[in-house]
């Protein structure tokens, strides 16, 4: 990827295999279950088997925003581009990150034939839902979840009371 053409500081990179330990601080924050950064690097990797790929941006050396997606199929939207994260340092948050990190996805999805680009919250997460609307997403589907374990069930008490 290129850097920011509005922004100079910023560099918005595709993370490669020996990257992926620097995004740890920021995914953490998104998802606190993840409190190792061995845990995370292994994860990651397991999830590029499937097609995950991680988009950051950096200022200086660090990550200070990343997207984790992979483009998909399926019947309901055909070819699609599917955000698994999308997270900003909190000390950055309401910089404009997140916003220049869905463009940047819009085009990767448009360049691969994509009709869509799709992603979940939590329903709770109002902060984000009221971002995703801003930035043109529109909250037309709910989705339903079973945790199949205790462990999972546990997992999903940290998004709402089940």
């Amino acid at each position: 990827m290129t850097a920011f053409s509005k922004d100079d500081r910023f560099e918005v990179t595709s993370v490669d295999e020996d990257q992926i330990a620097a995004c740890f601080p920021i995914i953490s924050q998104l998802r606190p279950y993840l409190t190792d950064q061995a845990a995370w690097v292994e994860r990651a990797e397991v999830l590029r088997a499937g097609g995950y790929q991680i988009l950051a941006v950096w200022e200086k050396n660090e990550v200070i925003a990343m997207a984790g997606y992979r483009l998909n199929d399926n019947m309901i939207y055909g070819r699609f581009l599917y955000i698994d994260d999308l997270v900003t340092d909190e000390r950055k948050r309401g910089s404009g990150l997140g916003a220049r990190l869905l463009e940047e996805l819009q085009g990767i999805g448009r360049l691969a034939d994509c009709h869509y680009m799709v992603l979940d919250t939590a329903a709770t997460n109002t902060d984000a839902r009221r971002f995703y609307q801003r930035e043109g997403l529109m909250d037309l589907a709910v989705g339903f979840i079973k945790p199949l374990n205790d462990a999972s069930a546990k997992n999903l008490r940290q998004y709402a009371d089940v």
